[in-house]
């Protein structure tokens, strides 16, 4: 069974990629380019990602920076407005880096039209190599703050939350991350909460803070999930709507977590003392001295930090004595708080 679904993807995958090769030879604008730029394109495609000035862990100069110095040097704006049409999913976002770059005028309209394109681009900057979305990546290079001035409005932001928001199917990484920034604004209420309904998991955090009882259930579902990475985000609901229904699920995840001695969430063991210490109860101090008196060990010690966090994030006088508790000295409190600088600002 494992052989014949190995040899089915190598298929699919064989498929796919003929299919590929097939639409690299559909841009309909290659008349209207400069054999100068054809050459450059044909540069950027054969490379295939997109770098940084440098890459590895030596910081070498890729020859994909080249090859984006010279299209910037040499394309014009018309070119590069062509080439935001490309199939190559490298040549269309280093086009588009160009034109917002250049502040064109019809960046936003570029971005608008793909909004939809979810093929799949490889980025390498530094040592970091990943794999984007053509419309996450144009939604991030117009977003990025211009030395000289922001590229777009607090009009076309606007705009752009809204279209992130409300077009149908949208599949995007920057979509679920402004679900989980948005403020409770009552326009996007039914939106958030259709999309809830549909199990994006980003939108129970985003309902979480309009804190509203009859959505306390979405959020304990994700709760009742015996998958840490799925309780993450019903414990970040939780600390935007704390409330005794939920307190009930957190402390069975509490419970189930100081009795672990190895395999840790760290991203969920920070949202489980986060959400705990957003409570501002004895109930939920009586957690956290549970913790500290019943846990040992590599467990004692990684909840411990983690309650550090919580408390210097949200403190509150009825935490009082709590961290005294943790047993840490200046040195380990020092050594806490340059680790999480980034966290508590």
């Amino acid at each position: 069974m494992r052989k014949t679904s190995v040899l089915i993807s190598t298929i699919f995958l064989i498929l796919c990629s003929c299919s590929q090769e097939k639409k690299q030879t559909e841009f309909t604008h290659k008349s209207e380019l400069s054999e100068k730029t054809k050459n450059i394109v044909s540069e950027l495609i054969e490379y295939g990602e997109i770098t940084g000035r440098a890459v590895g862990y030596s910081g070498k100069k890729p020859k994909q920076w080249d090859n984006f110095t010279k299209l910037k040097r040499n394309a014009s704006e018309k070119e590069l407005l062509l080439l935001t049409e490309h199939p190559n999913p490298v040549v269309k976002c280093y086009a588009f880096d160009l034109l917002v770059n250049k502040r064109n005028k019809n960046s936003f309209n570029v971005l608008k039209k793909n909004l939809k394109d979810t093929t799949s681009v490889s980025t390498q900057y530094g040592c970091i190599g990943s794999m984007t979305r053509v419309n996450d990546y144009f939604i991030e290079s117009i977003s990025r703050p211009n030395p000289d001035n922001e590229y777009l409005t607090e009009s076309d932001k606007n705009t752009l939350d809204s279209l992130i928001l409300f077009t149908p199917d949208l599949v995007s990484d920057n979509k679920n991350r402004l679900l989980e920034r948005i403020e409770p604004n009552e326009k996007y209420y039914d939106r958030i909460r259709e999309l809830a309904l549909k199990k994006n998991n980003s939108a129970i955090i985003a309902i979480s803070k309009y804190q509203r009882e009859s959505d306390i259930e979405l959020i304990n579902i994700l709760l009742k999930n015996v998958d840490t990475d799925i309780q993450y985000y019903g414990l970040k609901a939780v600390k935007n709507f704390p409330n005794e229904k939920s307190f009930e699920q957190v402390k069975k995840i509490h419970f189930v977590e100081i009795k672990k001695p190895t395999s840790f969430n760290y991203p969920m063991l920070r949202e489980l003392y986060q959400s705990i210490v957003n409570f501002k109860n004895e109930s939920s101090r009586e957690l956290l001295e549970k913790t500290i008196n019943e846990s040992s060990g590599y467990t004692k010690q990684y909840h411990s930090e983690f309650i550090w966090l919580a408390l210097k994030k949200y403190p509150n006088e009825i935490y009082n004595g709590i961290v005294e508790q943790l047993n840490y000295t200046e040195s380990e409190i020092a050594d806490l708080e340059s680790e999480w600088n980034w966290q508590i600002e």
